[in-house]
């Protein structure tokens, strides 16, 4: 079976062989058309939509090792979010790092250095996701909804009055 490139370089490739002009008249190559992928069924495509979520899921839970604090957590999933979401919305749409900038009035609690580190974990999440994707494709939707649903445990721990503080 012969690759689409195959395909179009093969007659660029007759013309530049030196017995191309003793073969023309002998014989054309015959050039096999490459079979089309067979589209997925709904089973296959819920599988790949699956393996992607649970990989994405992952990754996220993954860097949560690194965080210091579930706050913390919380301020660098909303700077990841917030890339995405302008990735997609536009630079305009500054839902999520409204929310970051309330959270962080909140938790830093007017400690100036604390407001700084939640400040650098969320634009280190709005980098990092920066550096995965540069256009919105159904990718980012797979991880804004990892990320969302992390957002949502990180959430309820910070809710918990029993937490360790």
């Amino acid at each position: 079976m012969l690759s689409r490139w195959t395909i179009f370089a093969l007659p660029l490739l007759l013309l530049t062989s030196p017995s191309y002009a003793q073969d023309a008249q002998a014989t054309k190559p015959e050039i096999q058309e490459a079979e089309a992928p067979k589209p997925l069924t709904e089973r296959q495509k819920r599988a790949l939509a699956a393996k992607a979520r649970e990989a994405a899921e992952l990754r996220v839970e993954q860097d949560m090792v690194t965080m210091t604090s579930l706050v913390e957590a919380l301020s660098k999933n909303l700077g990841q979010i917030h890339y995405l979401r302008t990735l997609c919305f536009g630079l305009d749409d500054q839902k999520w790092r409204d929310y970051g900038q309330s959270m962080m009035t909140v938790e830093a609690n007017g400690d100036q250095d604390r407001h700084r580190q939640l400040v650098r974990a969320f634009n280190a999440g709005y980098y990092q996701e920066k550096e995965r994707h540069t256009e919105c494709t159904k990718e980012v939707s797979v991880d804004v909804a990892a990320l969302a649903e992390n957002g949502r445990h990180i959430s309820s721990m910070l809710g918990d009055p029993y937490r360790e503080q």
